[in-house]
């Protein structure tokens, strides 16, 4: 692919983490919390695929640790600081979405502002660091 065609890719993908970001915090100002964890796991997962799409890589799943981990080391290294974060926003995967994730509960009443508000500052981790990679 194209070296031009790989940026534009890289740029698409976060261009959309962003939204995703911007989205969850709308959401959690309308006291929206579950929906708000799942779009900040989906804004750190989009940047990191960013970042796999602007290395000409073709990444696979949606475990932000597995996608930290599985870069070449040289380029896993620079997100190595992130793996907390990831792993953070990993849990959130599934319950924040599916009623039956959690015991007696829907995500909508499992959920508070604070562990959205920290799922979206984690996004933001992801997303600066990515954009420091990815943007020249």
């Amino acid at each position: 692919m194209s070296a031009e065609r790989v940026r534009e890719d890289a740029d698409r993908w976060l261009r959309q983490a962003r939204d995703d970001l911007e989205a969850a915090e709308a959401l959690i100002a309308a006291g929206k919390f579950a929906q708000a964890a799942f779009l900040a796991q989906q804004a750190g997962e989009k940047a990191l695929k960013a970042h796999w799409f602007g290395q000409d890589l073709d990444p696979w799943g949606h475990s932000l640790t597995r996608l930290i981990r599985d870069l070449p080391d040289d380029l896993g290294a620079a997100l190595s600081g992130l793996r907390d974060s990831a792993l953070a926003l990993d849990k959130l995967y599934i319950p924040t979405r599916y009623p039956d994730a959690l015991a007696g509960l829907t995500p909508g009443e499992a959920f508070n502002r604070a562990e959205a508000q920290t799922a979206a500052g984690h996004a933001h981790a992801v997303i600066d660091r990515v954009s420091a990679l990815v943007e020249p």
